[in-house]
C-alpha cells in the first residue's frame, strides 16, 4: 500500500532524529503536574519549533475536586529534596530524590522541616490485615511489599505508621524477576484526588537494599532519619497540540502521552520522540508539496497519561463525532535485544468495532519485512511483533471507551525488562525501532487521511485475509475456554458480528472518502465474509460436539439485579480506585482487599464498555465472558450497587 509515499517518509523519517528528541524529553523528571513535566513540554515546545513544528501548549487547572469528563484531577507536586539513611546500627544513605528520583515515592508529602528520626519496622505480607497484629506502627517507618493503595490503608491509615519505604519489584517471567535487578528501584507513586485524604510521604528500595535490611533487623531494632521536602499546590498540567488541516472536516487523532519519571527512556520518551519525528517528517514533506494537502486534517496530542486525554476531550467535545480513528504510541522504541518486548499491536474493545486495528497490522506487516530466505522466495521480518486483543492501561482505554467511540489501537512493545524502573535509560532504545514505528505511524495517519481509493480496495482484499484468520484464532480461543456448547456458539455469534460491523466501518469511511469503487468491492466481501461465517460456525458446531463436555448453565431465573439496565452519567471510563476515596477509610479498604484486587486489571472496564443503556446486566456480564473468558458475577453485583451509590451510573 501507498508505495510512493511509503519510499518519501522511508528517506525523509530519521530513527536518529526521533532517538534525540527522547534523549532530550529523558532528561526531565516528567510527573504529571509538576515543574518537571512542565520543562520537558517546554524543551519539546522549543525543539518543534526549530524544526518547522509550530505547536500549542495548552494548560489546564491541577487541583482537587474537578473532572475531566470522567476523570479525577489533582494537584501540582514538586519535590526540592529528599532522603532516608539507616542510623542504626550503623549509618548508611538508602534513599535520595537528588541522586535517583524513584527513590522517593511521588506525590509524598512533606515531613517536619528537620526530618524525622524512628524505628523502621519489618511487615511480611503488608497487604494482609493479620501482618499487623501485636506489631507496634504508630509515629514508625515500615518496609513494605504490595499494593501501595492497600499497603497505605491499611500501615498508615489503620495503623499509624507515619511513612513506608517499599521494596517493589514487579516480575514479568521470562524476562525478568528480582533477581535479575538486584540493584533496581520501582516507580511507585501515590495519587491523591482529594483534600481530606489521609497522606504520608514514602521511599523505594532495591531488591538488595531490602534483604540488607530485612537481615539486620533480625537481630536488632533499625533506627532510620527521613527529611522530605515537597509541596502540594494547585498548579497545572499541560497538553502539546499540533493540527495538520484537511479538505474534510473530519480528521485522524495521534497521541502519545509526555510524563513519567526520569528516566523514562521506553517509558515513555520514546512515544512522544517517536510522534515528534513523524509531525516534522509530514509538516516539511506536505509543505514542500512531495506530499498533497491531506482530505482528512491529521492532529497530534502529547501529555500527560489519560489525564491530559480526558481534559482534551472535556475541552474539545466537538471533535469527537469527526475524529475518525486515533493511534496510541505507547513505549515504542526499545531494542529487543536489550530486553524490549515484541511489537504488540493491540486492538481496541469489541464494544468499539473497527478496522483500523486490522490497517494497523497491515502495515506492520509491510515495513518490518527486512529480509528473505536463501532463495528469494519468501520475505519476512527479524522484528518481533505480534497482534493482542484489547487491554487496557494507556490512554486508547479512554479514547476507545464507546462513550467516546473513536476506534484507538495502541502500538506498545510488551513485555518490557526495564519497564517502570531506575533502568529504563535511553541506551535501551534502537533507532531502527524508532524509524520503523514513525514510518508505520506516518503511513496510519496520511494512509487514512489521504490514501487513494485503489489503495484502500488492496487493503480490503487485505482485510479479507485478515477477518478468515481473526475467525480461525476466535474459534480456538472459544474451544480452550470452559463454556458450554451453547455458550461456545455464541460467543462466536459474538466474534463474526464483529467482523461484520468492522466492514461496516470500513464502509462509512468510503463514504466519508467518496470512495465509490471501495463502496461497490465492500457489497462484493460482505457475501464473501457471510460465507465465511457460516462456514466457520459450521466448523465449531462440530468441532465442539468432540471436545466440549462442560455443561449448560442451569434455566434458573435471573436474580433482579442481574436484569436492571443503567446508564453511565459520565463519558469515559470509570477508574474505581479514584472513585472509592469518597468512601469512609474501612469501607474503601475492604474493597480494595476484597472485590477490587480479586478480579484481573481491566475486568471492570469491559463492563462499562458494553453498557449502553440498553443491555441487562446478564447481557452485559455474558458478553464480557464471550470477549474475555472471565466471569465474576459477585464482583459485578457489589460493583454496580457502588457505582449506584456514587451516583456514577443510573437506571437507565
Amino acid at each position: 500500500m501507498f508505495q510512493e509515499w511509503k519510499k518519501l517518509l522511508t528517506e525523509e523519517i530519521s530513527g536518529k532524529q526521533a532517538f534525540r528528541y527522547a534523549e532530550r524529553i529523558a532528561q526531565y523528571h516528567r510527573i504529571q503536574a509538576s515543574p518537571g513535566y512542565r520543562n520537558a513540554a517546554n524543551e519539546v515546545m522549543k525543539l518543534l519549533e526549530r524544526d518547522g513544528v509550530k505547536a500549542e501548549l495548552v494548560s489546564y487547572p491541577a487541583t482537587f475536586g474537578n473532572r475531566f469528563i470522567s476523570h479525577h484531577s489533582f494537584k501540582e507536586w514538586s519535590c526540592e529534596s529528599a532522603e532516608l539513611w539507616i542510623e542504626e546500627p550503623y549509618r548508611k544513605r538508602i534513599a535520595r530524590f537528588e541522586e535517583e528520583e524513584i527513590s522517593l515515592i511521588q506525590r509524598s508529602i512533606c515531613t517536619p522541616e528537620d526530618g524525622i528520626a524512628t524505628e523502621l519496622v519489618i511487615i511480611d505480607n503488608a497487604e494482609d490485615e493479620d501482618s499487623y497484629k501485636g506489631v507496634d506502627l504508630k509515629g514508625k517507618m515500615a518496609l513494605v511489599r504490595g499494593n501501595p493503595m492497600v499497603v497505605h490503608s491499611l500501615a498508615v491509615e489503620k495503623f499509624g505508621a507515619i511513612g513506608l519505604v517499599f521494596d517493589n519489584l514487579n516480575e514479568y517471567p521470562p524476562i525478568r524477576t528480582r533477581l535479575d535487578f538486584p540493584d533496581a528501584r520501582q516507580y511507585t507513586s501515590y495519587w491523591w484526588h482529594k483534600e481530606q485524604e489521609q497522606k504520608s510521604f514514602g521511599f523505594v528500595v532495591s531488591p538488595r537494599i531490602s534483604e540488607e535490611i530485612r537481615s539486620l533487623a533480625k537481630d536488632q531494632i533499625i533506627q532510620v532519619s527521613a527529611k522530605v521536602n515537597t509541596k502540594l499546590y494547585e498548579g497545572s498540567y499541560e497538553n502539546i497540540e499540533f493540527f495538520i488541516p484537511g479538505v474534510k472536516k473530519e480528521e485522524i487523532l495521534l497521541v502519545s502521552h509526555l510524563c513519567h519519571p526520569y528516566p523514562g527512556g521506553q517509558d515513555n520518551a520514546s512515544g512522544p520522540g517517536t510522534l515528534m519525528e513523524v509531525m516534522r517528517s509530514l509538516t516539511k514533506l506536505i509543505k514542500s508539496g512531495k506530499l498533497p494537502t491531506p482530505e482528512l486534517g491529521i492532529r497530534f496530542l502529547m501529555m500527560p497519561e489519560m489525564t491530559g486525554t480526558a481534559a482534551y476531550f472535556e475541552q474539545h467535545p466537538d471533535r469527537i463525532p469527526y475524529t475518525f480513528a486515533a493511534l496510541n504510541l505507547d513505549m515504542v522504541g526499545a531494542d529487543q535485544s536489550k530486553g524490549g518486548g515484541p511489537l504488540c499491536i493491540e486492538q481496541p474493545p469489541l464494544a468499539n468495532p473497527t478496522f483500523v486495528d486490522r490497517y494497523t497490522y497491515k502495515l506492520v506487516e509491510e515495513l518490518a519485512a527486512n529480509t528473505k530466505n536463501f532463495s528469494g522466495t519468501t520475505e519476512y521480518s527479524t522484528v518481533q511483533y505480534v497482534k493482542t486483543r484489547f487491554s487496557g492501561g494507556s490512554d486508547h482505554y479512554i479514547i476507545s471507551d464507546p462513550t467516546i467511540g473513536i476506534p484507538c489501537p495502541m502500538l506498545i512493545q510488551w513485555p518490557d525488562r526495564n519497564y517502570h524502573t531506575t533502568t529504563d535509560t535511553t541506551n535501551n532504545l534502537s533507532e531502527d525501532m524508532m524509524k520503523l514505528v514513525g514510518v508505520i505511524t506516518s503511513l496510519y495517519a496520511y494512509g487514512l487521511a489521504n490514501g487513494n481509493e485503489d489503495d484502500w480496495i488492496l487493503f480490503l482484499r487485505s482485510m479479507s485475509n485478515q477477518s478468515i484468520h481473526q475467525l480461525l484464532e476466535a474459534k480456538d480461543w472459544i474451544l480452550k475456554q470452559n463454556f458450554s456448547k451453547e455458550e461456545a456458539m455464541d460467543a462466536l455469534t459474538l466474534f463474526t458480528n464483529y467482523e461484520s460491523l468492522a466492514l461496516e466501518e470500513l464502509k462509512k469511511y468510503s463514504i466519508v472518502r467518496e470512495f465509490n469503487k471501495l463502496t461497490d468491492h465492500i457489497q462484493w466481501f460482505e457475501k464473501m465474509l457471510k460465507k465465511q461465517i457460516d462456514f466457520t460456525h459450521e466448523m465449531v458446531e462440530k468441532e465442539v460436539s468432540l471436545v466440549k463436555t462442560v455443561n449448560p448453565p442451569p434455566n434458573s431465573s435471573m436474580d433482579d439485579w442481574q436484569n436492571e439496565i443503567y446508564v453511565r452519567l459520565l463519558k469515559g471510563p470509570i477508574r474505581i480506585t479514584d472513585e472509592i476515596k469518597a468512601l469512609p477509610s474501612e469501607e474503601r479498604l475492604e474493597w480494595l482487599q476484597d472485590f477490587e484486587t480479586k478480579v484481573p486489571m481491566g475486568y471492570a472496564d469491559h463492563l462499562f464498555y458494553w453498557m449502553d443503556g440498553k443491555r441487562s446486566l446478564d447481557e452485559i456480564l455474558t458478553l464480557t465472558k464471550y470477549e474475555t473468558g472471565m466471569y465474576f458475577e459477585e464482583y459485578t453485583k457489589k460493583l454496580m450497587k457502588l457505582c449506584l451509590d456514587l451516583r456514577l451510573i443510573k437506571f437507565a
